[in-house]
């Protein structure tokens, strides 16, 4: 009885820790989208002059309406930049509601822009 209370108790320290490192682990899905977009940007404006905020254009997978990244666990949406296509963007990465990534509270939301800018800032933030 004893060694049962024991592994009880094990395992409600381990199992916590084990899945905030696998929603860490799966952070990377945003990073990769948010790259990849980016790129994908500066090559649109390179051949078309302004950038574009159409998922279907910029390689993303769209499924239901929006743009996913490739493992599903983030929403990516892409804006105009605060000077508008011809200059910027704006692409976020957000932790799809159905998902594990909706319970990693300080890192729901990725930012990146036109200017290489992250959000949340990876000088402070443990989520980059």
């Amino acid at each position: 009885m004893v060694a049962v209370a024991i592994v009880a108790m094990l395992s409600m320290i381990a199992v916590p820790s084990f899945m905030q490192n696998v929603r860490k682990s799966k952070r990377v899905d945003a990073h990769t989208a948010l790259t990849r977009t980016g790129y994908n940007l500066e090559r649109y404006i390179a051949t078309n002059g302004r950038y574009t905020t159409d998922p279907t254009l910029l390689g993303l997978v769209v499924d239901g309406g929006k743009a996913w990244s490739d493992e599903r666990n983030y929403n990516i949406a892409v804006t105009a930049g605060p000077s508008g296509l011809t200059r910027g963007y704006v692409i976020t990465a957000t932790a799809a509601a159905d998902t594990m990534q909706a319970d990693d509270k300080d890192c729901l939301t990725f930012v990146l822009d036109s200017l290489g800018q992250r959000t949340p800032d990876p000088a402070t933030s443990r989520c980059w």
